[in-house]
């Protein structure tokens, strides 16, 4: 606070000093902008990741968080990496302590550490080994976090360098940074931009957009070759959520729900209990194919038990009820004259619904190549032969539905051997009961690790999922074979 004060009085004094006529330095930043900012990345205009940076009050400071996950290619080279990072600063945005996870090219790197007078007392932790470091520095050390902040609590002045020392948690060390300040514009609409230049990955070039009130605009390195650009929330997570359930590399990491011990032999379970926490209460799980949902606080219990045809506890569907799962739409389009053809091609005369059932399953799972694209239309995936999950459960729906099952597209976790619970999309049709079905592994019913959080094809249907990638964590309570 006395620095700030200090800061503000020499303003006044210098600026009274100034001969008449001559510009007004710009005035330092007061309040560092509180709450939560979303990034995507693209590289060559493709999307390539996400990062989130929060940043919040606490005593003393403040507290900066930031989180994201990338994989980028360049001249046959591949760098994955996802990150979860908190700094703990003062007023002046100086380091106290830090807590950063990183995970890159399948790596994995804990730093964790203090500021003192010494310089910055830190814990590695990777591989299996931990060991503890000084890195020794002179006067405040900044996180990266804080580098587009920092010149705009000195006033950002145009044309002026500004140099400190920052940490770099990934190569665990201090190093010294130089920004550039280019120029301050104000466009028509009276909004004030700060273009700003950084030595950060020298020799290469990183420009940064800022406005006046310290947010974060764009970020650029080798004139716009990789791209970091400020977006809404809702854009970022219908991304992760998309790049979640095609089961895309640059996601897994972040998307990925582990449980420990593992599920043995998942495809055997009876029965399944997990308790899921991140859930928003406000957020109602479905029920029903056999999942059963309870809340206990912040924490939710699903359970389930898959259904078989003709279950005999089931409720009967009534037409009214049934109407909806067998409109045609936009994203299943049953009535088309591809899909009708193709269903009679596969059942081949076949009435029994059960049996469709199975028929129409194995062929999806069959014919159908698994890849992390999505093929928005089924009938684009008729005619290339492959999609991600959402592609098959899309065709096995329309195909159904073409049939007169009652069919649904749901979305949700399923355990996957090696990994953990991963997103995922499949369908349940009524054959005498809801029946969970897995066009995509080929399942009838769908194993027990299937848990719903989501029901219908549309991206409002699936909103709630997209605001689960990346928060949920489970706990396996009960397993029954």
């Amino acid at each position: 606070m006395i620095q700030r004060t200090f800061i503000l009085v020499l303003l006044v004094l210098c600026t009274a000093l100034l001969p008449a006529g001559a510009a007004e330095l710009p005035k330092p930043l007061r309040h560092v902008p509180l709450g939560d900012m979303w990034f995507l990345i693209s590289m060559d205009g493709e999307n390539v990741g996400f990062s989130r940076q929060t940043i919040s009050e606490v005593p003393g400071g403040y507290e900066i968080t930031a989180e994201g996950s990338v994989k980028i290619t360049v001249m046959g080279f591949s760098r994955e990496a996802f990150s979860r990072e908190s700094y703990r600063v003062g007023r002046n945005l100086a380091l106290r302590s830090f807590d950063v996870k990183e995970t890159i090219d399948g790596s994995t790197l804990h730093v964790s550490g203090k500021a003192d007078e010494k310089g910055i007392r830190t814990v590695v932790e990777t591989a299996g080994h931990r060991r503890e470091k000084l890195l020794k520095a002179k006067g405040a050390v900044y996180p990266m976090a804080a580098v587009n902040l920092y010149p705009l609590l000195q006033g950002a002045v145009s044309g002026k360098d500004y140099s400190f020392q920052v940490l770099d948690p990934e190569d665990v060390k201090v190093k010294d940074v130089t920004v550039t300040v280019v120029e301050r514009t104000t466009g028509a609409d009276g909004v004030e931009t700060i273009h700003m230049q950084n030595d950060l990955h020298s020799p290469v070039d990183n420009d940064v957009w800022v406005n006046a009130a310290g947010w974060t605009l764009r970020e650029s390195v080798r004139n716009g070759l990789v791209d970091t650009t400020a977006t809404d929330a809702a854009t970022v997570r219908r991304f992760m959520l998309d790049a979640a359930v095609s089961k895309k590399d640059l996601i897994l990491d972040f998307s990925l729900v582990k449980v420990d011990p593992p599920i043995a032999h998942p495809g055997s379970l009876k029965r399944l209990t997990v308790e899921l926490s991140g859930v928003p209460a406000d957020l109602p799980l479905p029920v029903g194919a056999g999942q059963r949902v309870a809340r206990e606080g912040h924490t939710v219990r699903v359970t389930i038990e898959p259904t078989t045809a003709g279950d005999a506890s089931a409720s009967p569907l009534s037409p009214r009820e049934a109407a909806p799962y067998l409109v045609a739409t936009d994203r299943i389009p049953a009535d088309q004259p591809e899909i009708m053809k193709e269903k009679d091609a596969i059942l081949k005369g076949e009435k029994d619904p059960a049996k469709q059932v199975r028929l129409l399953t194995d062929w999806v799972a069959r014919t159908i190549e698994d890849t992390v694209y999505d093929s928005q239309s089924p009938l684009e995936t008729l005619k290339t032969r492959s999609g991600n999950c959402q592609s098959h459960a899309r065709l096995y729906a329309s195909l159904a539905r073409a049939a007169g099952i009652p069919t649904r597209f749901v979305s949700g976790l399923v355990y996957v051997e090696g990994k953990g619970f991963l997103y995922h999309s499949w369908a349940e049709s009524y054959v005498g009961c809801w029946q969970a079905v897995d066009p995509t592994f080929n399942q009838v019913p769908a194993d027990a690790t299937h848990v719903i959080l989501a029901v219908g094809e549309t991206p409002d249907d699936m909103a709630p999922v997209a605001a689960l990638v990346g928060q949920v964590r489970a706990r396996v309570t009960e397993t029954i074979y």
